[in-house]
């Protein structure tokens, strides 16, 4: 992948030290465009074609029009042959170019004709206007700035905050922090800093500066399910999820796989093992059994004779990662599976520039289980009001003795009746563990209800995840730890044609029978290893709840109770907490770790 950055003045000094903050997306290359009122800067990661003739910013023939990009699209081949048919012309074998004239030849419907996952800019010297666009996903990330006439943009935060606005922490998008550990999607931390969407493009006019529209160029449609036989449904996921695959391997230089052992994961190493012969894959594994998946990749990687790099770490190891984490995710972030998830990357790098992962297959086929808990909770949430005292009288006299954090929140959801927005918002939370707790907390967050708008209980929750949850947490954990390394991922998963039409597929195959993914584990049972497809999931985690009672014990305490540079939480409820954590009777690793990475965040971000 790579970085870009840009704004609607001209100044050179200015791009190169933004353009500097993105290196590690782009050290091989780098390109500035500073005319006609602008300064454009890219920072390349030389995937296809690595000669000089990809450096960009790539221009037409008549320098009228120039585009800056970060991504791949994965069709490039086949539009830029039907490009040939108009009379398009190319010098080089980028797709980047072949973006370039696709938007001469058809202006922003080159968008919808893009398979990939992309962040870019162009400039239009003839209209003077910048277009910036988003992939369908929100897999690569694009951030922008539009105030007083400034128009500013980058890959990353970073080039916001090193660009002399100003840093006003914005309340809704630290309250979702606090709540679920990452950003809101399409905000930022700052409240005049703004992600474009998923599946967004904006138009800056530069002679009147302003944003002159922003419109969105696909939309998922769930609407249309019908039964199909399983058959039927096993041959069309196989068939797209091939081709998906056998797109992501186009590549000028080498590439592996993820391993976790999980299911997703190992589908794409069973189809990536039949069109590459030297297959690599990678995975880690930390020093407390019950957060080690290294077994399962190795029956994986055996079954497939992959040369596997297997890599462990300890606490010690994470103590040292921790300001590599808030450098580069340089807003704050509490998805603790960004540790694995950087040290995977930083494992393979060593060996491969692109990595292919399984990131979406929970969110398409139904893996999570709180797809499976949420209809319970629902049903309690709506009991009569007698039954619902009976209830909340049992759990309380039966966590006098077991002190069980889960059943305190199991608690919450017998309260006053809620509608579904919210009784997910405090599920996928993990907030609520108390009945104390203001559910009120949520209000700013009404507008959710937008996803919960489809006639089964299962599609509004992956349409939410789909729409919040995998672009402003999954993609942002991948792709910063990822790109931190200069390693590309790929996500197979994420094609928006098999995204598609995993929408028109009846929830009854997704999970039946209390079973999740059970249509995607059938069209691939005949494929992976039984024990692989029977497992329990295992999130990509870390054992941070064993390192805040013993190796970061003091760490995590310094960084939460001793630093005073603002008052955004409680510290004496935290303390409850933190005594509740070091007792063994709850697990609060996350809340903690939400706020050391916020205060760690705030000390060199905010200085």
């Amino acid at each position: 992948m790579c970085g870009i950055a840009g704004f609607n003045w001209e100044d050179k000094d200015k791009i190169r030290q933004l353009a500097d903050l993105l290196s590690h997306r782009g050290p091989e290359q780098q390109g500035y465009h500073v005319a006609d009122g602008i300064s454009l800067g890219h920072k390349r990661l030389c995937i296809l074609d690595l000669s000089e003739k990809g450096t960009q910013p790539i221009y037409n023939e008549d320098g009228s029009v120039c585009i800056v990009y970060n991504g791949e699209t994965y069709n490039f081949a086949e539009l830029r042959k039907e490009l040939e048919t108009f009379g398009r012309r190319f010098v080089s074998k980028t797709d980047t170019e072949v973006v370039l004239h696709g938007y001469e030849q058809w202006g922003t419907d080159v968008l919808k004709k893009m398979n990939g996952q992309f962040a870019l800019c162009i400039h239009d010297k003839n209209q003077n206007r910048l277009i910036l666009a988003r992939d369908r996903l929100g897999i690569k990330p694009l951030y922008y700035y539009n105030k007083d006439g400034r128009f500013i943009f980058g890959s990353e935060l970073k080039v916001l905050l090193k660009s002399d606005i100003e840093k006003t922490i914005d309340s809704r998008s630290l309250n979702h922090y606090m709540l679920f550990g990452y950003v809101p999607s399409g905000c930022s931390i700052l409240q005049d800093v703004k992600q474009l969407p998923p599946a967004h493009y904006l138009v800056f006019d530069l002679n009147e500066n302003r944003i002159q529209c922003r419109e969105r160029f696909w939309r998922l449609q769930y609407d249309k399910s019908s039964e199909v036989a399983d058959d039927e449904m096993v041959l069309r996921i196989r068939e797209l999820l091939d081709t998906s695959v056998r797109r992501r391997l186009i590549s000028d230089v080498p590439l592996g796989a993820f391993l976790s052992g999980g299911v997703d994961s190992s589908i794409l190493v069973a189809i990536m093992r039949k069109y590459v012969k030297e297959l690599r894959t990678f995975s880690i594994k930390f020093d407390y059994a019950d957060f080690n998946e290294s077994s399962w990749a190795q029956i994986v990687s055996q079954k497939f004779d992959t040369i596997h790099h297997e890599i462990a770490f300890n606490a010690g190891d994470v103590c040292d990662l921790i300001p590599n984490l808030v450098h580069f995710y340089d807003e704050p972030f509490a998805d603790y599976s960004m540790i694995p998830t950087y040290l995977v990357s930083k494992v393979a790098r060593d060996y491969v520039t692109v990595s292919l992962s399984g990131a979406g297959g929970d969110e398409l086929f139904g893996g999570y289980p709180r797809y499976t808990e949420f209809p319970i909770l629902k049903k309690l949430n709506h009991m009569p009001f007698a039954l619902k005292r009976a209830a909340d009288l049992a759990i309380r006299t039966t966590n006098l003795l077991l002190k069980n954090d889960k059943l305190n929140k199991l608690r919450c959801f017998l309260a006053d009746p809620l509608d579904d927005t919210y009784l997910y918002l405090m599920l996928f939370s993990y907030m609520f563990r108390d009945t104390g707790e203001q559910v009120s907390r949520l209000d700013e967050f009404s507008e959710f209800s937008r996803y919960f708008c489809h006639g089964d209980d299962m599609t509004n929750l992956m349409c939410f995840d789909l729409n919040e949850y995998l672009p402003a947490d999954l993609f942002t954990k991948e792709d910063r730890a990822s790109m931190a390394v200069s390693l590309e991922t790929r996500v197979p998963f994420l094609d928006h044609e098999l995204v598609e039409y995993a929408a028109t597929l009846p929830t009854t195959a997704k999970i039946r029978n209390r079973e999740k993914k059970y249509i995607l584990k059938k069209a691939y049972e005949n494929d992976l290893p039984k024990e692989i497809l029977q497992r329990k999931k295992q999130g990509f985690g870390v054992p941070l709840v064993h390192y805040f009672r013993d190796e970061l014990k003091d760490f995590a305490y310094r960084t939460i109770f001793e630093f005073d540079e603002y008052e955004y939480y409680d510290k004496s409820e935290i303390r409850k907490y933190w005594d509740r954590h070091q007792a063994k009777r709850s697990d609060y690793s996350r809340i903690f770790w939400t706020i050391i990475m916020f205060n760690l965040w705030h000390r060199e971000w905010l200085k």
